[in-house]
């Protein structure tokens, strides 16, 4: 199979659904992690390591053989880097093929329109609208690590924020698919005219 139908091969297997298995991989992966206790506040990085190595001992639960790592270099065609994926999926050996899931932390006083505009959106979202992240697929993933504060607030705040960015204005909460509190469903316009969907995961360890 050449590089063009493994690429189209995945695509379509995404349309089907199955990026499903990659949300619940990371539910259930969380699941596994917040009942670990820190005497202080960790970093952005540790709670994503934990994720992602939680993630890597679950995936054959969910038929995943493919390799799933944190910090993933992301290069232009000079090889320039471009940035760094918090979360990568591969989708097969090509390393262009991938699902890219960015992590933002979020304190009690975070939980406002400005820090979502200048971190969760200007650095977050927007790496996917610049094709700069997943650039190859039609999908993407935000997930949101509240460690102080109301988790009912972040999620407000975000229902709240989110439509000025996204393509059509609409912020659908998709919490009842999974069973899980909470998973929002975004679009937004690429720099190439096409559209991407970002699946926001929000994360309680407060």
């Amino acid at each position: 199979m050449n590089n063009e139908k493994s690429a189209s091969s995945w695509k379509n297997a995404f349309r089907r659904g199955f990026e499903k298995k990659y949300i619940e991989l990371i539910i259930d992966s969380y699941k596994k992690i917040v009942v670990e206790s820190f005497q202080e506040i960790p970093w952005e990085d540790t709670r994503r390591n934990l994720l992602c190595k939680q993630m890597r001992k679950n995936k054959a639960k969910y038929g995943i053989t493919f390799n799933i790592a944190p910090e993933a270099g992301v290069y232009d065609e000079n090889y320039k880097d471009k940035g760094r994926i918090d979360i990568c999926c591969y989708l097969s050996s090509l390393e262009d093929q991938y699902i890219a899931f960015e992590c933002k932390r979020f304190l009690k006083e975070e939980v406002i329109p400005s820090h979502i505009r200048d971190e969760y959106y200007k650095e977050g979202i927007k790496r996917f609208e610049d094709n700069i992240y997943s650039e190859n697929m039609n999908i993407g993933g935000m997930i949101a690590f509240l460690e102080t504060g109301d988790f009912r607030k972040l999620h407000n705040q975000l229902t709240a924020e989110l439509p000025q960015y996204t393509l059509d204005n609409v912020v659908l909460d998709i919490s009842g698919q999974y069973l899980y509190q909470y998973i929002l469903k975004t679009r937004h316009k690429r720099n190439k005219n096409n559209a991407i969907v970002l699946f926001h995961i929000l994360m309680d360890f407060s």
